[in-house]
């Protein structure tokens, strides 16, 4: 819900106000003036019944905004601000120390209708900011997720690159294994071949010794 009610004082004195809505609104008002200190600058907030009565004091004046509970503080002492930036921009503020009560209502009336209606559309504004902002978030996160599922896809490539290169790597390892078994089992014929030829050559010489000291070579 928006801001119902504004009005602009000096010390306990309203000045001028305006209503978007019919309520004792002047009643309460008029309560909370004389229980602030206009002298020095303030913001606080009074909560009473389902509103909230938001108060800025600054330079002996004060401006005050009623609206519902769940209508945005900063929003409410946002608006509080323009209209004191309004208020003391012009001659109203000089002529205010001697004004009567609602003297300004001619003045600074409209001034009041005019940014409370700004305001309240700035609460719809916000809405939908904040609904963008929701929506917003809601791609970020679908975005995160897809490029999760990316990266995860980009991964399980780059697994696959990598277990053909493993099996060729592989193939190429037996294919190299076969090749050195053979390699090593054709050198070890050799070997027995040149071991079973180097026996037969020395049994044979011992033998040639062996009867030729025997005489088995001699001439009868």
């Amino acid at each position: 819900m928006p801001i119902l009610y504004s009005s602009v004082a000096r010390d306990s004195t309203v000045l001028a106000d305006h209503a978007d809505v019919v309520g004792n609104f002047e009643a309460a008002t008029q309560q909370i003036l004389d229980r602030t200190d206009s002298s020095k600058f303030s913001r606080h907030t009074y909560s009473v019944n389902q509103y909230n009565y938001h108060v800025l004091t600054k330079q002996g004046f004060t401006f005050l905004a009623i609206a519902d509970q769940d209508f945005p503080m900063r929003i409410s002492f946002a608006y509080l601000e323009k209209v004191g930036e309004k208020f003391f921009s012009g001659t109203l503020s000089q002529r205010a120390y001697n004004a009567k009560p609602y003297e300004f209502r001619r003045d600074f009336s409209p001034i009041l209708s005019s940014c409370i209606t700004q305001f309240n559309k700035t609460r719809e504004v916000d809405n939908m900011s904040e609904l963008q902002g929701q929506v917003e978030d809601v791609k970020g996160v679908m975005n995160q997720n897809i490029e999760k599922i990316l990266e995860r896809g980009e991964n399980l490539e780059q697994l696959q690159q990598r277990t053909s290169e493993l099996n060729l790597n592989a193939n190429r390892f037996q294919s190299q294994a076969v090749r050195l078994r053979r390699k090593m089992w054709w050198q070890n014929q050799k070997v027995v071949v040149s071991l079973i030829a180097a026996t037969v050559i020395i049994i044979a010489i011992v033998t040639v010794v062996v009867c030729w000291q025997e005489g088995v070579f001699k001439k009868k």
